[in-house]
């Protein structure tokens, strides 16, 4: 490497030295250590002290003929009295427990000087050290605290009281000390189905263990960490200006992820005078001694260049140089330094969940031996892992593997079985086998379907013949013998089809000379047609009395069958039911660990919003345990483990100004979704729970602040987007001729109360969210008159409750207008924008007969407006509750929620502060009965004690028609439900919304020699114009048929090409594709997308299901069937499913021919020929 250095000196002369060669260094590759004499170059001490600055530049240029350069600047020390000191170390490596040798050099008289190690901004060691010569060495013993790095501040007191001082930053291994060791034995199990670890070091160190695929570690997926990632990371903790206080260090990045070198060296200190050495050192100096300070005759707002020009402060590190020197470009992060974690956040993740990503995740203590056993199973697929470890104790401190360990093996025999996790009845699936030879000779490997009685083996007929409705099938088992040479592997196609409905296991077994694999896939086996939901929800409150006997009905008669008709009223044995009961209002409490929309809702989860939901029930769930005393450790357990991944998910919709965004992908912030996330993220940091999930308050923070930037001067809260996500987050004014377009009453009142959640907030910040409370209170208080007649009595009901919340001096007036709203039916309170019916009785017998509900034109705007308003008596603690809290249940849409996320979200937090209150827990004693008319003889029971108060316990009644007769008994209450399930495949059985509100049409086409790619085209549309121009966040549901899928790269980038009109995400899921739109208007939005064949299967269903709903409104939909006659009629030999099939790649013989049989069979048919 050339190397030039050219000297400036005080009065402005230049001198440039000879240039000169310099070696690379003989302990790292691509480091060069210079040392530049200037006495010796420049001839004597007087002029060396008269240099102003140095500069210095490297060119290197490899075999290639390719070249770099850099610059290096550097200054002379402030001293107006020439006094100087200088601290060096010769010690290079140091680990904690060994000694740092330091040298302090001195051109002047000095009779003792002091010294200072500060890391991590604590003081760790000082003293003093006598100097009897020009220079001094003494060590400095390095402990666990200094690392990974500490500075060396030295300072002498000299005449006239000036004060001289030097530092230097040095690195401390601490990663060195707990040695331990990774060994893998794969000798030990002869059949190779596992393999040994052993790790050996100090007994008691923990030691977590991970082991990846080498391909997944080449992307860089932070599984694993190197040393150097650590080191770097432990250098931010110091909490300083790591650019000015920082060690001498380079990391080289791998391209293709292999550990980073990295290399440490000590650094002497930036400041240019003693004030500005201890400044960077962390240190703030309190004397009435001279600290030299170099002047600067720069005005406020301005910064000093090191060459004593001026530039403003705004201006540093701004990417431009404003100083002729760029001093002000200089300690700055390098401008092309990629943000590796943001990067891990917001990148497109490739999941693959075809396969197994991990191998060895696992965490064990070293025994009392100094060493710990354990065996794993091997993968059956050969691939090469690598291993990484770390370890921990209380003595030694943090250690780890340098480097992972590399390991490739395999098993001599392995199969793969490949099919759907999911099915309709009657359609006939192609599991794919495939046998795996590692061996070094030729296998005979004899594949086995396993009998059961909830599948059947398809046979094919001589010649490839089979019918595709009606097959020869039998339950038997069945065997097949497949020659596998060595290194190779071998696909077998094994039919099925189902035979029953539900969760059925499917038995996969092959053998061979050295080994036999087992398989078992799980198969959910689905009715065929387009799924219908029925729902009952009914308190039975004992308050009143000891018994209670209610009828529900089926809404199914005993079989489909219409006479004189070509429709049936539902698919056969598609009619399920089953009843749930629980003794808490709210309902069962952890139905399913954790709770999720797919689980509470029935709906799709891929948004901001409805992440934060899942995140907002799980933790209201937690809350509600605890503070009903009512604490499961090991649900919690399980709870804080999806929180704190929830809580990562959610993070990845936060913007870089704190906001968050509904979507990941060019989507602008959202106030409405940004006020929820701080509020349940608030509620969130409970001291006690801190220890297992912790919320940083910089992201509550950061979002505050952008936040109260979107209040206006009146104090109205407005959205960023003309068409809100949420309708009754509505913009525009409710008045008739109101002269104010956009009035934000209902959002002002969301985003007020998540400010009264976080009013205990200090400081500036603190102060900040006072004035704007205040401001959005009185803005509320003015429109409060405004909203007063309007029909839709929601806005009146989120007023009401979040002027409660501020203890406003018209929180009373804003009850008396919401109590004026309220209705009535059948002895229950409610609030609505319409009367909503009583419940649907059938008098049968002189009994009456509740029938499920029906979806209603205002369910999810009466819920959240219902719960609102309870949550303002519970708060005002009216006299009205119990009634509100009857309605509410009573309109339940599933087991365990609403119509969709927010008012689901708010009826539970009503439901459950209401629980809290009363108590009911303390008196429960009911025993419920069920039992089925239409099934002679069943009768069941379930006991509801303190105990088991919030549990849900269920009674599945198969193939269900009728009346269902529930009675209780006993004292407190239950909650009772019946869920009905069937299919229908008639478009006018369909159950129709209550208005419409969509159009929708899809339309399908097919391409591929067997159909095997199917393009579906679909356009929907808002119709409902009367109501608002758009719909709220619009879903398009599409049902796939089995065995066909789309990647899901495929989907992302047809999002963010924009072709598609307000499409801002797209997601696929086994059987399933779903689109979210911003929103749909009444110009037609179209998608279109290609599926392909992945599993053979035949005889597929032939009417899919395909729905448009506003998700905050789910009321209003638009559900039709999709017709796939060419699927529906193709057999198992049409799609390649089986390895009976002739004409197929995959055809496998029962009789193997070998090469003398052919080569006879040649010769004979010749010799016949010729004769």
């Amino acid at each position: 490497m050339e190397l030039r250095i050219r000297v400036r000196f005080s009065n402005g002369l230049e001198h440039d030295l000879e240039s000169r060669l310099e070696q690379m260094s003989a302990l790292h590759f691509g480091i060069w250590e210079i040392s530049v004499d200037l006495v010796s170059e420049l001839g004597s001490l007087t002029t060396v002290n008269n240099v102003q600055s140095m500069s210095m530049e490297a060119r290197y240029t490899d075999e290639t003929g390719a070249h770099v350069r850099s610059s290096l600047l550097v200054y002379a020390y402030y001293a107006p009295t020439r006094r100087h000191l200088q601290v060096s170390t010769s010690s290079r490596d140091v680990k904690v427990g060994e000694y740092f040798i330091v040298h302090v050099r001195a051109d002047y008289y000095v009779e003792k000087f002091y010294y200072l190690v500060v890391s991590k901004g604590i003081v760790l060691l000082s003293g003093a050290e006598e100097m009897p010569f020009s220079i001094k060495t003494f060590a400095i013993p390095c402990s666990p605290a200094m690392a990974p790095t500490a500075t060396l501040v030295v300072w002498d007191m000299a005449r006239e009281g000036e004060v001289v001082a030097d530092a230097l930053t040095f690195p401390v291994d601490a990663l060195s000390r707990n040695n331990f060791s990774v060994t893998l034995n794969d000798k030990k199990d002869k059949t190779g189905k596992t393999i040994e670890v052993i790790v050996e070091g100090q007994p008691g160190t923990y030691v977590g263990l991970s082991a990846i695929d080498h391909m997944l570690n080449n992307m860089d997926t932070g599984e694993n960490f190197s040393p150097s990632e650590v080191l770097e990371k432990m250098n931010s903790f110091d909490g300083q200006d790591i650019w000015t206080s920082r060690t001498l260090s380079h990391s080289w990045r791998s391209r293709n992820n292999k550990p980073n070198p990295f290399v440490h060296y000590p650094s002497l200190s930036y400041g240019i005078d003693t004030f500005h050495t201890f400044q960077y050192a962390g240190l703030i100096i309190f004397t009435d001694a001279n600290v030299p300070e170099r002047p600067e005759g720069c005005s406020s707002g301005m910064a000093a260049c090191l060459d004593g020009a001026c530039y403003q402060s705004q201006k540093r590190c701004d990417g431009f140089a404003d100083c002729r020197d760029a001093s002000d470009e200089s300690g700055c992060p390098p401008p092309d330094e990629p943000d590796i974690a943001d990067f891990h956040r917001r990148r497109v993740n490739r999941l693959e969940r075809m396969y197994h990503s991990s191998w060895i995740w696992k965490d064990i203590n070293i025994g009392p031996r100094g060493y710990t056993i354990f065996s794993v199973p091997v993968p059956s697929l050969p691939t090469t892992w690598l291993l990484g470890a770390y370890g921990m104790n209380g003595v030694q401190g943090f250690g780890m593997l340098a480097s992972p360990i590399q390991f490739s093996f395999s098993r001599p025999f392995a199969m793969n079985v490949e099919m759907p996790s999911k099915c309709r009845t009657g359609e006939q699936i192609g599991i794919r086998i495939t046998v795996f030879n590692y061996f070094h000779t030729e296998i005979e490997a004899l594949v086995i379907l396993g009998r059961s009685p909830d599948y059947r083996f398809v046979h094919v007929e001589h010649m490839g013949i089979v019918q595709s409705y009606n097959p020869r099938t039998d339950s038997n088992e069945h065997h097949h013998l497949v020659f596998v040479k060595s290194g190779k592997s071998a696909v077998v196609y094994m039919p099925i089809v189902a035979t029953t409905t539900g969760v059925i296991n499917v038995t996969v077994m092959a053998r061979a000379q050295m080994a036999k694999e087992v398989v078992t896939r799980p198969l959910i086996v689905k009715p065929d047609g387009v799924p219908q939901f029925r729902h009952t929800s009914v308190l039975l409150d004992l308050s009143q009395g000891a018994y209670l006997m209610k009828y529900l009905d089926t809404n199914l008669t005993a079989t489909p069958i219409v006479p004189f008709r070509r429709e049936r009223l539902y698919v056969f044995g598609s009619n399920r039911a089953t009843v749930s009961v629980t003794g808490d209002f709210i309902g069962a409490v952890f139905p399913t660990v954790p709770v999720d929309t797919e689980s509470l809702l029935k709906l799709p989860d891929w948004c901001g919003e409805q992440t934060m939901f899942n995140f907002a029930a799980n933790l209201y769930t937690l809350l509600y345990l605890r503070l009903s005393g009512q604490r499961m450790p090991q649900v919690e357990k399980e709870a804080f483990q999806y929180l704190r991944a929830g809580y990562q998910r959610q993070l990845s919709y936060q913007m870089n100004d704190g906001s968050f965004s509904p979507f990941r992908w060019d989507t602008p912030p959202s106030v409405w979704l940004t006020a929820f996330c701080v509020r349940v993220f608030h509620q969130a940091t409970f001291q006690e729970w801190e220890s297992f999930l912790f919320i940083d308050p910089k992201v509550i923070s950061k979002a505050i602040r952008w936040l109260l930037r979107q209040q206006s001067f009146e104090g109205a809260f407005c959205e960023t987007t003309t068409y809100p996500y949420d309708r009754k987050m509505n913009l525009t004014s409710s008045r008739i001729k109101d002269p104010v377009k956009y009035r934000n009453i209902s959002l002002t009142a969301h985003v007020l109360i998540t400010l009264v959640e976080v009013s205990d907030l200090s400081g500036e910040l603190g102060a900040e969210v006072a004035r704007a409370k205040r401001g959005a209170q009185r803005y509320l208080e003015k429109m409060l008159h405004s909203i007063r007649d309007s029909k839709d009595p929601y806005e009146i009901a989120i007023v009401a409750y979040a002027l409660t919340l501020v203890n406003s001096v018209d929180g009373e007036a804003a009850f008396n207008a919401l109590d004026s709203k309220m209705k009535e039916a059948a002895g229950l309170h409610y609030w609505g924008r319409e009367p909503v019916p009583p419940r649907a009785i059938r008098i049968d017998s002189n009994r009456p007969h509740l029938l499920p509900r029906l979806p209603l034109k205002y369910d999810a705007l009466n819920i959240e407006t219902t719960a609102y308003a309870l949550l303002t008596h519970i708060k005002r603690q009216a006299v009205i509750q119990r009634e509100i809290v009857h309605w509410l249940n009573a309109h339940r849409s599933s087991d365990h929620g609403w119509a969709s996320t927010q008012d689901s979200i708010v009826a539970m937090q009503a439901l459950m502060e209401y629980a809290i209150e009363s108590r009911l827990r303390d008196v429960i004693d009911v025993t419920v009965t069920v039992e089925v008319p239409s099934l002679p003889g069943f009768s069941r029971s379930i006991h509801i004690d303190d105990i088991n108060f919030s549990h849900l316990q269920k009674i599945e009644i198969p193939r269900a028609f009728g009346t269902v007769v529930v009675k209780a008994q006993g004292s407190g209450a239950a909650l009772v439900q019946l869920s009905v399930d069937y299919n229908v495949d008639w478009q006018h059985l369909i159950t129709p919304p209550p208005v419409s509100a969509f159009d929708l049409n899809v339309k399908a086409s097919y391409s591929g020699r067997n159909s095997s790619h199917l393009t579906i085209h679909s356009c929907q549309r808002w119709i409902l114009q009367s109501e608002s121009r758009t719909s709220g966040m619009a879903v398009l549901e599409v049902s796939l048929p089995t065995g066909y899928i789309i990647e899901q790269h495929e989907l992302h980038g047809y999002v963010r090409s924009h072709r598609v009109r307000n499409l801002r995400e797209a997601r696929f899921k086994e059987g399933e594709i779903v689109f979210f739109f911003e929103y749909l208007d009444i110009a037609p939005i179209c998608v279109t997308f290609t599926v392909q064949r992945w599993y053979p299967v035949a005889n597929m269903t032939r009417y899919l299901p395909v729905k448009v709903y506003d998700y905050y409104a789910p009321e209003r939909y638009n559900e039709t069937m999709l017709d796939l006659y060419n699927l529906f009629v193709m057999n198992i030999c049409q799609v390649c499913g089986s390895y009976q099939c002739p004409y197929c790649p995959i055809f496998s013989s029962s009789i193997v021919l070998s090469g003398s049989i052919v080569l006879i069979s040649l010769l004979v048919i010749l010799l016949h020929t010729f004769r």
